[in-house]
């Protein structure tokens, strides 16, 4: 890897606003021109974009990507991988361009990759929605925080916080299971 590629690396993880800006200059437009030509909208390539970000960025987060190409090829490989995934979910044509392929990569690893990806991101977007409370109280609980002990620390008695962990856990997966993603995802784990 090089200076550059180190830096863009380092960029995305720190979350350095001025490096991702110019790597999304840089990279969306292949994106973008691809995703149009393979039936997409704008407003498609951007999701696509943003998705395949959010999976690159969680990869080099937790130090599992292993890159034997440039970080953009591999991101390129991403959106494209998840656009036919989209496609065949719609039962749409995808017209293959030959170029930049996913390096020593296996499709479907990347794919099981991307769906465990979108999943942890419908969670997550809907854990924020929750009240600071029911996140408190859900990440002790799922950190695997004895009952007793989180009650301690809220000032709650072990009853009205086993009370309330089951609502807040009932609220999040009410609106988990309402999202149009998660009903993606469970349609295709059948």
């Amino acid at each position: 890897m090089n200076n550059t590629q180190d830096t863009i690396i380092n960029g995305i993880i720190s979350g350095d606003y001025i490096i991702i800006k110019e790597f999304y200059k840089k990279h969306f437009p292949q994106v973008k021109s691809y995703i149009l030509k393979n039936s997409g909208s704008e407003a498609d390539a951007e999701d696509i974009f943003q998705d395949a970000m959010v999976f690159v960025y969680e990869k080099l987060e937790s130090n599992s990507l292993k890159l034997t190409s440039s970080l953009g090829t591999y991101l390129y490989s991403v959106c494209r991988n998840l656009w036919m995934n989209k496609l065949k979910k719609n039962k749409k044509m995808v017209r293959h361009e030959g170029i930049l392929s996913v390096s020593e990569a296996n499709d479907t690893d990347i794919l099981e990759d991307i769906d465990k990806t979108e999943r942890n991101y419908v969670y997550q977007k809907y854990f924020l929605k929750l009240g600071i409370g029911c996140q408190e109280l859900l990440a002790l609980f799922f950190k695997g925080t004895p009952m007793r002990d989180i009650a301690k620390q809220k000032g709650y008695s072990e009853a009205y916080t086993r009370k309330k962990k089951f609502e807040c856990k009932n609220k999040l997966e009410e609106m988990i299971h309402q999202d149009p993603v998660f009903q993606e995802l469970k349609t295709d784990a059948k």
